[in-house]
């Protein structure tokens, strides 16, 4: 409660992951650089399924993520996946001279004002990395 109103809490679900794609991107190679397995990933013009459909990926794409889960808050998330990753500033450099990168967040709110903020240090974390961060927020239907 602030100043005798309700507001309205925080994010009621975070998912998060790093994404890293471009058209030359090999799956393996990212993983060798980063030493984590992916949660995904695919080389350009590899058939992958989608939910029972074979479909035709675009772009290569590799995916880290973390489970999804109701007891994040969006910076200790944010911050544990960075965690599992190299800190090494010119590993991210050079990964994002040739390829898109980001951490990508999905925020599902259970009503529809919920509120967030990322911590100084996260945000620094994301800085030394060169990670843009992407959010999706997806409200109640």
């Amino acid at each position: 409660m602030e100043d005798g109103f309700v507001v309205g809490g925080e994010i009621d679900r975070v998912q998060v992951s790093v994404r890293i794609s471009g058209d030359t991107l090999a799956p393996d190679r990212i993983t060798r650089m980063l030493g984590v397995q992916p949660t995904f990933a695919a080389a350009k013009g590899e058939m992958i399924d989608r939910g029972g459909v074979p479909v035709t990926q675009r772009t290569g794409m590799w995916c880290y993520e973390l489970p999804p889960s109701n007891e994040w808050e969006l910076s200790d998330a944010v911050r544990t996946l960075l965690e599992q990753l190299p800190a090494d500033p010119a590993l991210w450099e050079s990964l994002a001279a040739e390829f898109k990168t980001d951490v990508f967040c999905g925020l599902f709110l259970a009503d529809a004002n919920r509120g967030t903020e990322l911590s100084l240090e996260t945000m620094a974390l994301l800085v030394e990395r060169r990670l843009p961060l992407g959010l999706d927020i997806y409200g109640p239907l």
